[in-house]
């Protein structure tokens, strides 16, 4: 059975802010969206504000997203005040990437990014990889997009971890987000894998709040 299928219709300059995000991040669009979604499904709408947003934002690129289910049956739960959900959708997904541009990029990102990958192997605690991947699924994302936010855009206020069960965990990141870890590793004199157990850990807290 195929997937689901999430239609939208996004801002030019929303959609250009996604793409360079991803690309940044060393993932696809649908990663960027769906880490979006995460955000944007924490609140309610009213028609009010949907109505807004739709006299004052011009809807001009299409896009698709596969999702999961779970996520298909939450968007079909949710009142799109006489929208389709393409529209809907499409006018919050831009309308948080138009306003939380500087969470993804930066104004000197541009096409040149280095797009080159690699996998880094790291030794995490068996359950929590389990609750991590399982996130994951719901919320349609992949465990290294996931990561990769959290390394390039979330604050990491964990100090320590634990690893009852050991587990393996391969992890695939742009040269980019490799070379923030490297950095944000270095100044907290830790190395990137303890550092990656300690994004582990923030993940779970948020996650689970």
């Amino acid at each position: 059975m195929a997937s689901p299928k999430l239609n939208l219709a996004l801002n030019k300059n929303a959609e250009e802010i996604i793409a360079l995000a991803a690309k940044k991040m060393g993932t696809s669009k649908r990663n960027a969206i769906s880490l979006a979604l995460v955000d944007i499904l924490k609140n309610s709408y009213d028609k009010r504000f949907i109505d807004l947003l739709a006299n004052e934002t011009t809807l001009s690129v299409a896009t698709a997203s596969t999702i999961s289910e779970q996520m298909h049956t939450m968007l079909e739960g949710i009142e799109r005040h006489g929208y389709s959900r393409r529209v809907f959708f499409g006018l919050l997904i831009s309308d948080y990437f138009l306003n939380n541009q500087n969470k993804f990029i930066d104004q000197d990102d541009s096409d040149d990014i280095d797009v080159g990958k690699g996998n880094l192997e790291i030794t995490i605690d068996q359950a929590k990889k389990d609750v991590i991947m399982t996130y994951c699924q719901k919320n349609s994302m992949t465990v290294s997009s996931l990561f990769s936010h959290y390394i390039m855009n979330e604050d990491i206020n964990i100090d320590s971890f634990e690893i009852s069960n050991k587990a393996h965990l391969n992890l695939i990141f742009s040269n980019s987000v490799k070379k923030v870890l490297e950095n944000k590793a270095k100044s907290t004199n830790r190395t990137y894998r303890f550092y990656l157990n300690l994004v582990a850990e923030q993940i779970i807290r948020n996650i689970s709040t």
